[in-house]
């Protein structure tokens, strides 16, 4: 069979060269015999009175624009505020460039056709050449609204102005010449052009438009990468732009050299042609860009309003319902690029003859799996959005702890912060598993032995993973009893710090000194938690034994009272500082202890200003703090004290030496 086609194919194409040595003389003859005169005076009047029929008709396009350009001038602002009024303006100003061009066209033809009763070639002619031109003035239109090259501040695409104009005049030639060779070309088949020469004139045609394409983009190759990778919001643009932006070229140049060899095939064959196919492309992109600045219009103006409703943000919950709309935006944009991208290629693949809205086939399973995966990611990110933001409220003003502080913090975040996390895993798993179970059956899969598998092989994890079972019902109990949450700071006996992250099995904590510590839920046989309700810190304090102790008790509790009106530490006590009285006697100091009630974590920073209080009031009142003291009795021979201002330096020095503790680099106190 391939044979068979290959032959036959190879032997059109030498009939078609056979038909070269006669080609013009099979143009000349149809333009002869296109009317009853029966020579070629007919065709430079007939183009002569078409251009004048389009001239008369552009007369018509300028008055429509003068129309507009007044109706609405209000439109037009010089700094633009938002993208929603950039785009108004230049999609409401194609739109009525797009009006204009069809009057001009609509008063040319008309034209046309009264100067015209008979029709004939004369007619077909005129037509075609304001066909031509009419293409031309709205292909002029569509890229020079693109570029901004008038109105820079309402440029869609982040070009300047020299990249504007190359856009402008690169695109504007490569459409216009395209457009014009394909017309010439039908034009010359309907005048009566043979067959086997229109069959050439369209390969011709064809092939020019190939080459002036693959041309322009190997030249604009650099200058579009570069625009390209700016198209990128980050510094470094993502991996997928990064290889479009390096390959577009030649994606570029495959498409229009696949679509010109069907075309040639297809000419060649006798089939329909599809000529457009290489054009129909860059009219699609168009109008997609212009339906999705549509829908941008569209979804700017509702967050818009959202935005009025809500100017004036008081509390952390509206700045979080601020970024919930923002990020909620921000996937409304995606969606519309990803639906308008699809919609393209759809039209795109079906102008190759593969229908995406067929009743069957691989294309229409495509096309079925690609909306599944859609919906499944816009629900997946409407979904995270959600809860995150969610989680962001409930957790509100969180202030991170200094690296090295000890914990004991009370944690920001409420119990639905905690257990928020894990519901949202839960649920993007479950998306997770729906969309690929459609996605298994749109592919032929049957998923029933599926469900019967996963069934069997939960049983089997069941038997066979009882302590995963132990951790994941252990975690499940600790949080319904609300035994710790995220930010809190608790000690399992083994190990502390404050709880960082919570799985389904098991859970993080981030010790002070900045070990990360890892304990599944099963492993826990104890918990306590140090960042709930109230602290109690006591403190002990070493004072001689002629210490008045009511004297220090009243000073005590008139500064606990001064604490308490502390600027930035008295909103930190719960119940202020009190002394306890004498809490331990020793042979060298009597212990006193004091204590105080703070919030949880903020114990430490109190007890850093109650020791500096205490040590400043002490000396203003004269209360001695008591140092540890070491009694040496010194014997003779006999048994008898020595006098120890007998001794030398240099005994001092030893017998002091020899009552230091080991490693004890300080001299201690000595009384002989």
């Amino acid at each position: 069979m391939e044979t068979t086609f290959g032959t036959e194919l190879r032997n059109r194409l030498w009939e078609l060269f056979y038909e070269l040595p006669v080609f013009q003389e099979q143009v000349l003859f149809a333009l002869r015999e296109a009317t009853t005169a029966g020579d070629m005076s007919w065709l430079f009047p007939t183009l002569a009175l078409a251009l004048l029929y389009f001239g008369i008709g552009l007369l018509g396009l300028r008055f429509v624009n003068n129309w507009a350009r007044n109706q609405f001038a209000h439109f037009f602002k010089d700094e633009p505020k938002d993208v929603s009024e950039k785009l108004s303006f230049l999609w409401f100003r194609g739109f009525m460039q797009a009006i204009a061009t069809g009057v001009a066209f609509v008063i040319a033809t008309l034209l046309a056709y009264l100067t015209n009763d008979s029709g004939g070639a004369e007619l077909t002619t005129q037509l075609a050449v304001i066909s031509i031109g009419s293409s031309v003035v709205l292909v002029h239109y569509i890229f020079y609204n693109l570029s901004g090259l008038d109105v820079p501040e309402y440029r869609a695409l982040p070009m300047n102005d020299e990249q504007a104009r190359g856009f402008y005049r690169d695109f504007t030639f490569l459409i216009s010449f395209g457009i014009a060779t394909v017309q010439i070309c039908f034009w010359l088949g309907d005048i009566g052009v043979h067959s086997q020469s229109y069959k050439l004139i369209l390969l011709i045609g064809t092939t020019i438009i190939v080459v002036a394409t693959s041309a322009l983009v190997i030249y604009r190759s650099r200058k579009i990468r570069v625009f390209l990778r700016s198209l990128s919001k980050e510094d470094k643009p993502g991996p997928l732009l990064e290889v479009i932006s390096r390959i577009w070229h030649l994606l570029v140049i495959f498409y229009v050299l696949a679509a010109w060899a069907k075309v040639s095939v297809s000419l060649l064959m006798g089939w329909p042609t599809g000529i457009a196919l290489a054009l129909s492309p860059f009219f699609w992109a168009y109008l997609s860009l212009a339906v999705y600045g549509l829908l941008l219009i569209v979804i700017e103006r509702i967050f818009a309003k959202l935005e009025q409703q809500h100017e004036q943000v008081e509390d952390i919950a509206e700045s979080v319902l601020q970024a919930d709309r923002k990020s909620l935006k921000a996937l409304c944009i995606k969606g519309a690029r990803i639906i308008v991208s699809v919609v393209f290629l759809g039209i795109v693949l079906r102008a190759w003859g593969l229908d995406p809205l067929a009743e069957d086939g691989m294309v229409v399973e495509f096309f079925d799996i690609l909306i599944v995966l859609f919906f499944a990611y816009m629900v997946y990110e409407a979904i995270k959005i959600t809860i995150d933001n969610k989680i962001a409220d409930e957790l509100g003003d969180v202030t991170e702890p200094e690296p090295g502080d000890e914990g004991g913090g009370a944690s920001a975040a409420s119990r639905l912060a905690t257990l928020l996390p894990m519901f949202r895993n839960a649920l993007l798993f479950t998306v997770l598993v729906i969309s690929g179970m459609i996605v298994l059956s749109e592919m032929g899969v049957d998923v029933a032995p599926l469900f019967a598998g996963a069934g069997v092989v939960g049983l089997a994890v069941g038997f066979g993973a009882q302590t995963l079972i132990r951790d994941i019902f252990s975690g499940a109990f600790f949080l319904i009893d609300d035994a710790f949450r995220k930010g809190e700071y608790i000690d399992l006996g083994t190990v502390k710090g404050t709880v960082e992250r919570i799985s389904i099995r098991s859970l993080q904590l981030r010790h002070h000194l900045g070990a990360l510590h890892t304990i599944p839920f099963g492993e826990i046989l104890h918990l306590t938690n140090y960042s709930r309700d109230w602290v109690m810190m006591k403190l002990t304090l070493r004072v001689t034994y002629d210490t008045d102790v009511e004297k220090v008790r009243k000073l005590i509790k008139k500064l606990g009272q001064q604490l308490l009106e502390h600027p930035e530490v008295g909103a930190s006590f719960l119940q202020p500082l009190k002394s306890q009285g004498v809490y331990k006697m020793e042979d060298s100091a009597m212990i006193l202890r004091v204590k105080f009630m703070t919030k949880p974590g903020e114990q430490f920073v109190a007890r850093k200003l109650v020791y500096s209080q205490i040590r400043e009031l002490f000396a203003k009142e004269g209360i001695k703090f008591a140092h540890r003291e070491v009694t040496v009795r010194l014997a003779g021979d006999d048994g008898k004290n020595i006098d120890a201002d007998n001794l030398s330096e240099e005994d001092k020095k030893a017998i002091a030496g020899a009552v230091l503790p080991p490693d004890e680099n300080t001299p201690a106190t000595s009384k002989t």
